[in-house]
């Protein structure tokens, strides 16, 4: 194995221990809590990480949706009426259909909502928080957003692509997403035919997905985008509820095309295999994956080493993400709380760290929202633009905010015996020890005693934007 990924042994001086398997969980989870900090220095080094790729089957989905399909289906019927007494379908002439298809949107932001709080909520308590954290990963990878989509059992059914893949295999995923509906959608390659090809998911696809700028060119865009034409979507009817992929051959152009330096009759499979084949891929893909689970700004080595896996191992994600677990360099001093949490993983953090019990998802949905990340709402195709980024002085105040609700109650009871002491504050909130003049400092600030103003000073402070 690469330097890079030189794995961490343990030794007498250099043990596993509370502090390298806080770090582990932060980054793999949301929010660790100090009993699950000491069962995974319990379970071992190897049992610690082993413990994170134990994913559950596919959950079923969310209620929310009988509403629309209940919506969906009157609409259906009284489009099927109208053209069975062969009346043409104008908005002018039968207003109720106006009123119908304004039902139909909001029940689709209503179920997009609790699909939404829902998922916040398995990020929280669901049984496997690194299945969890990949799902946000590759949501704002391959971003979709409702806004352009307008379709809630979309959204859904992309999440839980993304949940069937999480730490599967790279070629697969990709291949789902360009099958998926709402990406179908989303980048308009449902309109995509043999005369008019559209470039838009030719030209995302390698430049935020696969490859990045500067490996392609703009004939290479207009190729693939030939090579796409057909890959499409079945005839919709309201009422059925579920879009589904559809191949029609009679607009997929199906001429010759030349891509990346190769020339053939293309369709979409090809271009995804000649991309994959491409050095480039593999070397963003790691790139991606380092920077949002070790480093903002990894090392080119780490990067190598990452990439050198995905290659090797026909890009299994599970095998390269264990060695990074299990790698020295994970487990650096310059790496630990260098991540600023973004407004989602704060907000499910903070609702772990508090000990709720029934949260109000919907409202805590909204609040990370107002701190700069919405869930199904990326602001462009490119996702958010995390970081340092994440925090300016309107959204330090949305997250001073959101803790003051949390811990007013209002959004869901608080475990106050969860603070017994201010060093427990720090404990179950950070992980690790303030430093004394820190300490002493939130001390005298909340008159020695551990209150909920004490622990409100520490998820203000700037160590607990940090994971």
């Amino acid at each position: 194995m690469s330097g890079a990924l030189e794995p961490f042994v343990p030794t007498p001086s250099d043990p596993w221990d509370a502090r390298k398997a806080a770090h582990l969980l932060r980054r793999a989870g949301f929010g660790p809590l100090p009993d699950e900090v000491t069962r995974a220095v319990a379970a071992g080094f190897d049992g610690a990480v082993d413990a994170l790729f134990a994913f559950p089957a596919e959950p079923a989905a969310p209620p929310a949706f009988e509403d629309v399909r209940a919506a969906e289906q009157q609409l259906d019927s009284t489009l099927d009426s109208l053209r069975a007494a062969h009346e043409p379908i104008n908005l002018k002439t039968h207003p109720e259909l106006r009123d119908m298809y304004q039902q139909v949107g909001q029940q689709h932001g209503r179920a997009l909502v609790a699909v939404a709080a829902w998922w916040l909520d398995r990020m929280a308590s669901g049984p496997a928080p690194l299945q969890e954290k990949l799902v946000l990963f590759w949501h704002g990878h391959f971003t979709s957003a409702f806004a352009d989509v307008h379709d809630a059992i979309a959204m859904f059914n992309q999440n839980q692509l993304f949940r069937r893949h999480a730490a599967g295999n790279f070629q697969h995923l990709l291949d789902g997403v360009a099958r998926d509906p709402a990406m179908l959608l989303y980048l308009n390659n449902d309109e995509n035919r043999k005369g008019h090809p559209n470039e838009n998911w030719a030209r995302e696809l390698m430049e935020l997905f696969t490859m990045g700028i500067g490996h392609y060119t703009e004939p290479d865009v207009k190729e693939s985008a030939r090579a796409w034409t057909g890959w499409s979507l079945q005839e919709f009817r309201p009422g059925d509820g579920r879009r589904t992929f559809a191949f029609r051959p009679l607009i997929h152009d199906d001429g010759p095309k030349t891509f990346l330096g190769q020339t053939g009759r293309w369709d979409g499979g090809d271009i995804m295999r000649i991309i994959l084949a491409q050095d480039a891929t593999p070397r963003f893909l790691a790139g991606k994956l380092a920077a949002y689970f070790v480093s903002p700004a990894p090392q080119v080595p780490l990067v190598d080493a990452m990439a050198g896996m995905l290659r090797a191992n026909g890009y299994e994600l599970a095998p390269v993400l264990q060695a990074v677990f299990r790698s020295r360099a994970f487990y650096q001093p310059d790496v630990a709380l260098t991540q600023v949490k973004g407004p989602v993983e704060f907000a499910v953090g903070a609702v772990r760290h508090l000990g709720m019990t029934a949260p109000d998802w919907v409202r805590v949905y909204q609040a990370a929202g107002a701190m700069g990340q919405r869930l199904f709402f990326p602001p462009t195709v490119a996702g958010w633009h995390a970081g340092t980024l994440w925090m300016n002085a309107g959204t330090v105040f949305a997250r001073a905010d959101l803790a003051a609700a949390l811990l007013s109650g209002r959004l869901g009871a608080v475990d106050d015996g969860a603070f017994p002491t201010l060093d427990a504050v720090a404990a179950r909130l950070l992980a690790r020890p303030l430093p004394p003049q820190r300490r002493a400092t939130l001390a005298q600030a909340a008159g020695g005693r551990a209150s909920k103003e004490a622990v409100h000073l520490v998820m203000t402070l700037p160590e607990y934007q940090v994971a």
